[in-house]
């Protein structure tokens, strides 16, 4: 199904959400790697990577978690434009 303007935001947090899974499994850190990096416990990470589901916030990223995370898994000047402009 092709991805409509209207929702582009969501979408983008979406790709943003996978490519930390991605990026965590081809570095082998777990979330509890992610969430000292953020100064965040393992289960509020478990709980801003949720994509599906009852509690799925809207924007659980900070912008400043979103260069942390750039950083911590070695993000491209490309990726980082990406997601930077959530």
């Amino acid at each position: 199904m092709p991805r409509v303007d209207a929702k582009k935001k969501e979408y983008k947090l979406q790709d943003f959400k996978k490519w930390i899974k991605t990026k965590m499994a081809a570095t082998d850190k777990t979330q509890e790697d992610v969430g000292k990096a953020l100064g965040l416990s393992q289960g509020r990470v478990s709980q801003m990577l949720r994509c599906k589901g009852k509690n799925v916030e809207k924007d659980p990223f900070s912008y400043g978690q979103v260069l942390t995370l750039c950083v911590l898994f070695g993000a491209s000047e490309e990726e980082k434009e990406k997601f930077l402009t959530l």
